[in-house]
């Protein structure tokens, strides 16, 4: 692995600045149409589906509802701009550095995974948001009215912490396509998964209590899915990827 130095880092910025400006440029038009036309909407469609009955919306200073709206826009300009943004980085990362010479991409099977990142990642939005957040919502409702509590959640908190765990629950359903491509590139072997399997279950307890809320339970719908994609990223690789497994298996006994 090369080290980048402060001049090529400098030169790498350079030769994106028209790129950078392009980025800039789909997540402000994204950002402005998303504002006057969809947010609204957006925010309505998840109190509407996901508030449980007899919980309230509120908001707590004059200026919350339309920071929330300016945020959420912001963040579908992001999401839109993304696959240009990871393509930019695989060029530039590959064209002047080291780093991914192991990783070798043809415009077909780019095609391919970007289609099946996006399949997968709209598939655990969609898990998230119509079987995991209900049942957890609610369940988080009904123990606060048993201790007696009045469930006024704030507009920002509410509707954050929704987007917050849909982006997780996407994330986690790309484990497996994620880890396959690390192994079949060769930048990972499947060896070494398995070898730091229990530190993986480590840091997926890790990212759950530093991204929820604090209490046991919430880790745990965090966690727990990330594990369970592990183990299917490693199952399908074991199937897809036999023979470079097998490959691997003298390397280990060395």
């Amino acid at each position: 692995m090369t080290d980048l130095t402060a001049k090529e880092i400098a030169e790498i910025l350079l030769s994106l600045r028209k790129k950078l400006m392009r980025i800039v440029l789909i997540i402000v038009s994204v950002w402005a149409i998303s504002f006057a036309l969809i947010t609204d909407r957006l925010i309505e469609k998840v109190k509407h589906d996901l508030l449980p009955k007899g919980a309230h919306i509120v908001y707590q200073y004059p200026l919350e509802p339309l920071i929330l709206k300016l945020k959420i826009s912001l963040y579908l300009g992001i999401a839109v701009a993304m696959p240009y943004i990871v393509k930019i980085v695989y060029d530039t990362l590959k064209n002047r550095t080291e780093l991914l010479n192991n990783l070798n991409f043809s415009k077909s099977k780019a095609i391919v995974y970007l289609t099946v990142a996006t399949v997968l990642f709209s598939s655990g939005v969609a898990y998230g948001y119509c079987i995991m957040l209900p049942i957890f919502l609610k369940f988080l409702y009904q123990l606060a009215v048993q201790q007696g509590a009045l469930a006024y959640y704030s507009i920002t908190e509410f509707v954050s912490f929704v987007v917050l765990m849909l982006v997780v629950f996407g994330f986690v359903f790309e484990i497996p396509l994620i880890l396959y491509i690390l192994v079949s590139n060769g930048v990972v072997k499947y060896s070494t998964l398995t070898y730091y399997r229990r530190h993986f279950y480590v840091a997926f307890f890790v990212i759950g209590a530093v991204i929820t809320p604090p209490d046991v339970f919430t880790q745990l719908m965090v966690a727990v899915p990330m594990v369970m994609f592990f183990e299917l990223s490693l199952l399908t690789i074991r199937i897809l990827l036999k023979d470079r497994i097998r490959d691997d298996v003298p390397s280990n006994n060395e």
